[in-house]
């Protein structure tokens, strides 16, 4: 791998990171839509509207993108040989990445997804 490869691996990481943050903003923006809509359905009266969406979809698609960027991402940060990123760089980016996941786990997504 040459030097313009390294460099455009720390572009990826950054722009990886970027697209993750947005994502997780995405997904939160989303299940807001799914409470209003919900409220909205149990307080349906004659004068209520009807809102025709498509939130499970988006979140479902969402959450996969979110999942898979953020193990491209681990798996970049992980392989030390690959990356022109600092040791220090690379922590940094390691802990925003598991923030970025600790939102999102606590987000509880799984019981919404997966039905026992």
């Amino acid at each position: 791998m040459g030097p313009r490869d390294c460099g455009m691996k720390a572009v990826n990481i950054s722009a990886g990171m970027r697209s993750l943050s947005e994502c997780l903003q995405q997904i939160k923006s989303l299940l807001a839509w799914a409470d209003l809509v919900d409220a909205e359905g149990k307080r349906r009266t004659l004068l209520s509207f009807r809102i025709d969406h498509h939130t499970e979809d988006d979140l479902r698609n969402q959450c996969g993108f979110f999942l898979k960027t953020a193990m491209d991402l681990h798996e970049i940060l992980n392989d030390e040989g690959q990356t022109s990123l600092s040791l220090a760089v690379q922590s940094r980016l390691k802990k925003r990445l598991l923030r970025l996941e600790e939102d999102f786990g606590k987000l509880n997504l799984t019981e919404r997804f997966i039905k026992v």
